[in-house]
């Protein structure tokens, strides 16, 4: 076995969820460091962090997934870590809270997506647009009922058990 094989074969690889949840963890923990400690940068790091790494470590298969995510993820997280560190009035606290880590993040966010971008491209996540294409092209070409037909037969009247006393009358009798 050559050494390049024997590293791939020994690689990590992440499925879509588990690529989310290592970035849920990462996010979390950039995002209380950042409440905790004088370095707002954190969250920022952070963030470029765990998507990089997500990105990395997934499968193939998963990458529109992977990419598509941190945005979402992060800001939801945000709002949660707020929520958890908030103090006086809570929604005015997560609110205010959310606008400032925000605006002080959104230079790494950005950074952040751009790296993902560019290596999601590198391994591979043109081909998985392209398929995502060939798939919503086939699902307009395929009838929207595509349940095999029923063939059982009609119930006839000769076919159904006749009611027992203890059947309540049907509403058109």
């Amino acid at each position: 076995m050559s050494v390049q094989t024997q590293a791939h074969s020994s690689r990590i690889l992440l499925t879509g969820r588990g690529a989310v949840m290592v970035m849920l963890a990462v996010f979390a923990l950039g995002l209380f460091g950042a409440s905790w400690t004088p370095w707002p940068v954190l969250a920022g790091a952070f963030f470029v962090i765990g998507s990089v790494a997500a990105i990395i470590y997934v499968r193939p298969g998963d990458l529109l997934m992977v990419t598509i995510a941190p945005p979402l993820l992060f800001g939801i997280t945000l709002v949660g870590v707020k929520a958890a560190t908030a103090t006086g009035n809570m929604v005015l606290s997560i609110a205010e809270g959310t606008a400032i880590t925000m605006a002080e993040v959104a230079p790494w966010l950005f950074a952040g997506m751009a790296l993902t971008l560019v290596i999601a491209w590198a391994r591979g996540l043109g081909g998985c647009v392209r398929e995502l294409r060939q798939d919503l092209r086939a699902a307009v070409h395929r009838p929207a009922d595509h349940r095999p037909p029923d063939n059982r037969p009609e119930a006839t009247a000769a076919s159904r058990p006749a009611p027992t006393a203890a059947d309540p009358p049907s509403p058109a009798a």
